[in-house]
């Protein structure tokens, strides 16, 4: 078992181990309109030409590009979703709306506002006089946009776009990844669920609901086990319980080196190889990683802010990681509007900041910050600064990369 562990280092190993479980997970077929958030299984390809046939760019005329004319007949009107059987002639003219495909023959489009209609001929047809002569196609080309197979879309967190360019390919349902299921219990006698009275030297758990948060926008299916008092027997029983049912169990607290911080000691009574124990990091020093064959555990400190940090610092890549999806984190090049110092530089530290625009690029400055209880910190930070070993300070006016955490 590692102690003291490099962050860097000990994401490594989290995501070695993830990459192990992450043919467990498995995938499933779901209906697009139900797979916004999920991650797809797999690249995908165009199963059409996008557009699937040559169409107008704007409302106005289909006709056939030749020398200038005195006026055009109007032979036909075509709407979008309306095909025209005639092939059109040099001189004549078919009214064509948005989106309709282009008549056979036709190789322009003259928009309605670059028009006029002069009068109507002896055989009943109206005559249209351009104004002003168009230097563009005005037309969008059969497959102008993707080729029918050709790369569509790449594995990734589907967006609400990405559900509308696969339903603009026809795909009714999808392959995607799996939801792995995330066991969360909450540790220690001090603290009570929200909702009921707080007795004296008490506080209400909010690692419990802030976890199962986090976990359900990384893409996993959480279950609740509660919250276990400092008592051996009932955090094992409640343990056993979470690893025989789950591909993660996150603890909170009883991961430090206090009387009643038990954690350790019953997970590997429970079976679980410990991986790493302790990092060179702030918030999140006592930190502990195992696992098992089918299963991985994290004991996050007590300390909420230590809990949502670690959690974005190491539990989100593993959680993306078994969805066969490598988490890559929102970063910003951002310039500090005001000092960050700290004192002690022997851990990497990740401390909450906000940004905003400035005259060249955008700002960054440090919130005021007393530790890794504050939790009402995470109501205004909208980045976390990372302090690497050795750096005790940075600038005004100096560069720094900063993660995004709020948009």
């Amino acid at each position: 078992m590692y102690t003291n562990l490099h962050p860097d280092e000990a994401l490594r190993l989290v995501l070695e181990t993830a990459s192990s479980i992450e043919a467990q997970i498995g995938t499933e077929m779901v209906p697009i309109g139900e797979a916004q958030g999920r991650i797809l299984a797999q690249d995908l390809c165009a199963s059409i030409d996008h557009p699937p046939f040559a169409k107008a760019a704007m409302d106005g005329y289909a006709y056939v590009k030749g020398p200038s004319r005195e006026h055009y007949t109007v032979v036909e009107a075509l709407p979008a979703g309306s095909s025209s059987a005639r092939t059109l002639a040099e001189g004549e003219l078919i009214r064509i709306m948005t989106g309709a495909p282009l008549p056979e023959g036709a190789n322009g489009v003259q928009r309605i506002e670059w028009t006029r209609e002069s009068c109507t001929g002896a055989d009943g047809l109206p005559r249209v006089v351009f104004t002003v002569r168009e230097k563009a196609d005005n037309i969008i080309e059969r497959g102008e946009n993707k080729k029918k197979g050709s790369p569509l879309m790449s594995r990734r967190v589907l967006k609400a776009q990405d559900i509308g360019i696969l339903a603009a390919d026809g795909v009714a349902s999808v392959e995607v990844r799996r939801r792995p299921r995330v066991g969360i219990i909450s540790t220690g006698d001090e603290i009570v669920e929200a909702g009921r009275p707080l007795p004296p030297a008490k506080i209400y758990d909010s690692n419990g609901p802030q976890l199962a948060a986090m976990a359900r926008a990384a893409g996993a299916e959480v279950q609740w086990f509660g919250i276990v008092g400092d008592n051996e027997r009932a955090l094992t029983d409640a343990l056993g319980r979470t690893l025989e049912r789950c591909t993660l169990v996150i603890l909170s607290g009883g991961v430090s080196m206090g009387d009643y911080d038990l954690v350790p000691r019953v997970v590997e009574a429970l079976g679980v190889e410990p991986v790493f124990h302790t990092l060179k990091m702030r918030p999140g020093k006592p930190t502990f990683f195992g696992r098992t064959a089918h299963t991985a555990v994290f004991g996050l400190p007590g300390n909420p802010v230590s809990t949502f940090v670690n959690f974005e610092v190491l539990v989100k890549p593993f959680l993306f990681a078994c969805m066969g999806l490598a988490y890559r984190p929102l970063m910003l090049r951002v310039c500090l509007a005001k000092p960050l110092a700290r004192t002690g530089s022997d851990r990497v530290e990740f401390l909450p900041g906000i940004i905003y625009p400035g005259p060249q690029g955008m700002l960054a400055e440090p919130l005021p910050y007393r530790g890794s209880s504050m939790i009402t910190v995470l109501a205004d930070a909208q980045v976390l600064f990372r302090m690497e070993l050795g750096q005790e300070k940075i600038d005004t006016g100096e560069y720094t990369n900063v993660r995004l955490i709020r948009t």
